[in-house]
């Protein structure tokens, strides 16, 4: 019992490290590359909500039409 409650804590630990990595990837992206992690999102269906990349370059491509920020080299 308590492996496995060691095991859910690093889990939970470690799950915020890939949106990090998925937001600054997702900052770097042209516009062709947010369309295509668009397209990625949309097959993976309702699994898209968990997945990091995806919140990501969801955000990133709101934030870009609100004019908040500007894609790489503009």
């Amino acid at each position: 019992m308590t492996r496995l409650f060691f095991a859910a804590a690093a889990v939970l630990a470690l799950s915020g490290c890939g949106e990090r990595q998925a937001a600054a990837d997702a900052k770097q992206m042209s516009g062709q590359q947010l369309a295509s992690e668009r397209d990625r999102c949309r097959d993976l269906g309702l699994k898209a909500y968990d997945d990091a990349a995806c919140k990501a370059a969801q955000q990133e491509r709101q934030d870009r039409f609100l004019g908040k920020t500007k894609g790489p080299g503009s």
